[in-house]
Order: C-alpha cells, then structure tokens, then sequence
C-alpha cells in the first residue's frame, strides 16, 4: 500500500517510538489510536475537508504529525505513519486481543475501491488475524473468573430467546459479559463471550453485514420499544450515565458508534426523517435506515462486507471497555488518584474540577487546563497579568512558544481546544460563566463585545476566514472573523 524506503522507516519509527513506549502502560490510549489509524486509512482526498473535523483526524494529527493543516500532503503522511503504525502493534504484540479483532473488522469494511490497496488491506487483517491465533494457542490454560464461568453455565435459564429477538439478544449478551468484567480480557474469556452467543441460540459463527445489522436493529427496536434498547447500550461509569456524544467522538469503530448513532436519531432529529420519508414516500422506519446508513457510508466505510457475529460481539465488547479505559471511572472518586499531578503538592476537589497549584483536571472529560490564559501568569496561587490577544492564526501556534517558555504544571505538550472541548468549561452557575474559584481573573465582557471570547482550534465550516469561539461572559457559542483578537486558553490530555 505504501512504499518505505530504510530511511522513511527510521524516520516514521523514531516518530513513532515514544507512542509505541507508552503502548504497554496506557492500553486504551494505543487502542483508540489503532482504530482511529485504519478509519484514516479510508480518506480519500475528495474527503479531507470534513474528516478533517472529525475527532479521530484531530487525534491522529496531533499525534503522528503534530500539523493541524490539513492538505493532501499532510493527510498522506498521516496514513503511511498510521499503516505502519498498526504494523508494529501487531509485530510487537502490543495490541490486546479484543483490539486485535477490532483492528481486523474495521480493515476489511473500509470502503476501498483501488484493487492493489484492498488486496494490502486485507493481507494486513489476515496478518493480524493469524497473529491472534499463533497468540490463542500459546497461552494454554488461563484461569477464568469463577463469575464468568458460573454465568456461562447458567446462561440458558435466562430465556433470552424467548425475551429478545437476534440483534437486542447479541446486544444482551454483550451487557451481560460487560457486566461481569470491564477490561482486560484474556482469551479463554474472549472465546467464553463466544461460546454465550451460541448458548443464547445466535448464529455465532455466521457473518453480517453492517448494514443489515443497522436494519434488523431498527425493525427490532419498533417492535420491542426504545426503551429496551437504551438499556441494553447505556453505559455508567461513577458519574452515571456517560453521554452518547463522548462515545461518539472517542470511538472510531462503526458498528459500535452505529449504536449510539441510532439511539440519537430515533427521536432526534424526527424533522429530519419525516421530512425524508414524505419525500421518498417510504416510513419513518426505512427513512432511518437510510440516514444511518448513509452516515456510516459517509465516514468510508463499506456496510455490505460480511463479518462473523462472534467477532462483532468482541469488537462491541471492546469498545465499551475502550470507553471505560478513556474516561477512567475511579479519578472523580479520589481526588488523589491523578498520575500526572505532583503528590507531594496539594490537591483540592471544586466542582467537577480537581485543582493543583497553577492546572486543574476536569474529572467528566479528563481534560487537564491551564488555570491561567496566555499572557498571564501563576504567581503565589493567584492569576496575575493581563492576557495577551490574538487573531486565530496566531491563536493555532501560540502554544508551541507557550510549551517552551512557560511549561504550565510542568508539561509541555499543551493545546488549542476544540470547540467541543473549550464549551465544557461553561458554567452558567456564575457570571461570567466560568468558574472564577477555578480559572481565576478570567477577563470579563458584555453582550455587545468580545473582551470574555476565547479561541478555539475549530475553524468554521461555512466560511474559510471565521472559527469558532466561546463568550465566557454568557456561555455564547459563535464564529467569529479570524481577524478578531480573542484571549486563549491552553487544554492537554490529563493521562
């Protein structure tokens, strides 16, 4: 697919080298970004401008590049780095084994017509596929917790057959395990996941389509009710019911935001499908399939090719735990849990936020901040300074002389936010809306100027000279000129 020379190869590996270090260490992270790089994998130019805006083109170019340009040159060294990316994981055996599956699914859907391209991705899927077999047979025998086994055995007393119809019974049965254990699953687990299909009395071993897997859940969801199947896909975590839209940004994989993506638009957006049903002269039913089809469709991906309903179940599996391992349920619990904040200074809970001299961690988005905005400065615990303004350009590189010199918290990886990250700071208890206990001295404004309006790195699809910021003096999300000066506040990743 891609022709390295020994010198690309050292270059891409270097690049490569301190993600792969931390592989071990931060597994959800090293498996968001292998499903993230084969979704890259299905790009095409003519497509760039909106997967550029997407999370998982974001994430990757951070990583692999460090560019937020997105042009053609760009997007291809993102996929050879990302091709060989996924290559090492499996040579080194750095992928879990649910991961494994996951990454093989989603090679062999990308929708890629070029026959010499198809042909490599699916000798990399079967690559990864034998991998996981040679792996399977090397581990012999592995103690299983005693719970999944007691619940293998008494899987048939559950009547699921008789309670849930096939796809509601597959979605079941995933809960069930998921229940049980959260992460790290060995492969005698893996293959007792398996073996519960074919006791619930499901074609295990047959392969679906991910469009007919869309389809018969929608006619399923009709006749059962929405509320079954908004059971059966919520997932908590200490917080409680973690938002569809966190799910959506943070997995790539299309059966699994297939999911989320039917339980948004069931009742969202019903303008939308009953005015496309009125003008097919077909039901609200069909009209939604056609919708959710056309999105998975959309992101590159080929819903006709068939994969085995036991390796869908695993894939569904994973990706809960994939979730899981993102948020990290047990920081919001344990103000002093943080690995990336000093122990040896003190730590203080307010609000949602866990604060630490000059950053503050947000436990619902495990997003770390700068408590003071570019141009000031942490002095003596309290925000000194003025803040310094910037049109957007200039916005988009600031943090790197900010990364070099000023070295917030002591780390030196900070960040534009994105739109979405940059509104989670709204907090329409106080006024301005913003919490002035955590992100002191925030510069303040009214309805008629911009003095309370931060950047973000969101550029605006409707027109190439404006992007998106928000007005901490009330909450107002807007796109403005690029040629506006606006204060910045600089996010990283807290793990």
């Amino acid at each position: 697919m891609f022709n390295y020379s020994n010198h690309d190869l050292a270059t891409i590996d270097k690049t490569l080298e301190p993600l792969l270090a931390r592989a071990k260490d931060h597994a959800a992270q090293t498996e968001q970004l292998a499903m993230d790089a084969t979704r890259l994998l299905s790009v095409r130019e003519d497509q760039l401008a909106i997967s550029a805006k997407q999370p998982f083109f974001q994430r990757l170019a951070q990583r692999f590049t460090g560019q937020t340009a997105a042009n053609v040159t760009n997007l291809y060294e993102m996929q050879r780095i990302g091709w060989r990316y996924i290559q090492i994981l499996n040579e080194r055996d750095l992928m879990m084994a649910h991961s494994m599956i996951t990454v093989k699914n989603n090679l062999m859907t990308l929708a890629v017509k070029e026959t010499e391209t198809r042909q490599m991705l699916t000798l990399m899927a079967n690559r990864i596929a034998d991998r996981f077999e040679t792996l399977e047979q090397r581990v012999g025998t592995i103690e299983t917790q005693q719970n999944i086994h007691s619940w293998l055995l008494t899987l048939d007393t559950y009547d699921y057959p008789d309670k849930y119809p096939e796809k509601l019974r597959l979605l079941r049965i995933v809960k069930d395990f998921f229940q049980l254990k959260q992460s790290a699953w060995n492969f005698t687990e893996i293959k007792y996941l398996q073996k519960a299909l074919k006791e619930a009395e499901l074609p295990w071993r047959e392969a679906i389509t991910l469009a007919d897997f869309i389809d018969d859940l929608i006619d399923e969801i009709e006749a059962q009710g929405f509320n079954v199947y908004d059971q059966l896909i919520t997932l908590n975590n200490l917080n409680g019911r973690i938002e569809h839209k966190f799910i959506l940004e943070n997995i790539s994989a299309p059966s699994h935001k297939s999911l989320y993506k039917i339980a948004d638009n069931y009742d969202a957006s019903s303008d939308m499908i009953d005015l496309l049903a009125d003008q097919l002269s077909i039901s609200k039913k069909d009209a939604m399939k056609k919708v959710l089809r056309g999105f998975i469709e959309k992101e590159g991906i080929d819903t006709t090719i068939k994969i085995p309903m036991r390796d869908l179940a695993v894939e569904l599996l994973g990706c809960h735990g994939l979730v899981m391992g993102l948020l990290n349920p047990s920081l919001p619990n344990n103000v002093a849990v943080s690995t990336t904040l000093s122990p040896a200074v003190e730590q203080k809970q307010i609000g949602k936020f866990i604060v630490q001299d000059d950053v503050a961690i947000d436990t619902e988005t495990h997003l770390m901040w700068c408590r003071y905005a570019v141009g000031q400065s942490w002095q003596a615990g309290q925000v000194v300074g003025e803040v310094e303004r910037m049109m957007w350009d200039k916005a988009m590189e600031c943090a790197e002389a900010f990364n070099k010199n000023i070295r917030c918290g002591g780390f030196s990886d900070w960040r534009l936010p994105t739109i979405d990250e940059l509104k989670s700071l709204i907090d329409n208890n106080h006024s301005p809306t913003i919490n002035p206990t955590v992100f002191p001295n925030t510069p303040k404004g009214g309805f008629f100027n911009f003095k309370a309006a931060f950047w973000s790195s969101s550029p605006y699809v409707g027109g190439p000279s404006y992007a998106w910021s928000v007005n901490f003096f009330n909450g107002y999300v807007n796109y403005y000129l690029r040629s506006n000066a606006f204060p910045v506040r600089l996010v990283r990743a807290s793990q």
